[in-house]
């Protein structure tokens, strides 16, 4: 799937499946830069990426967080202010670790309609 989306879309989809307010933070280190899709509580400082464990999120004080992010979006994913869902962990959009189901794709792109 290589199907392209707004960021407000994908927030707004994000919202309806984890059923809370969604903050969106724009984050980078010397390597990388992402967005991520969080819950306002969410106290996030910095990250890394680590090959056996993935993204690794610190807070202020420097301790790991334990809390599963909402949505992790990528550079290579935002491409001239469109999120591509083709993009994103082997091929398949995932929302909490969760494949994006049909009804999503169907939600997204009504949004888009809209």
């Amino acid at each position: 799937m290589e199907e392209a989306v707004s960021l407000s879309a994908l927030k707004t989809l994000v919202e309806k499946k984890v059923k809370k307010k969604i903050l969106v933070k724009v984050m980078w280190n010397d390597v990388e830069k992402i967005t991520l899709f969080i819950t306002p509580k969410m106290k996030i400082n910095s990250f890394i990426y680590d090959e056996k464990e993935g993204y690794l999120f610190y807070d202020n004080e420097g301790k790991l967080i334990e809390e599963e992010i909402p949505y992790i979006l990528q550079e290579k994913e935002l491409v001239d202010g469109k999120v591509i869902l083709g993009k994103t962990k082997g091929g398949k959009p995932m929302i909490y670790n969760r494949i994006l189901s049909t009804e999503d794709i169907l939600f997204l792109q009504e949004y888009q309609k809209a």
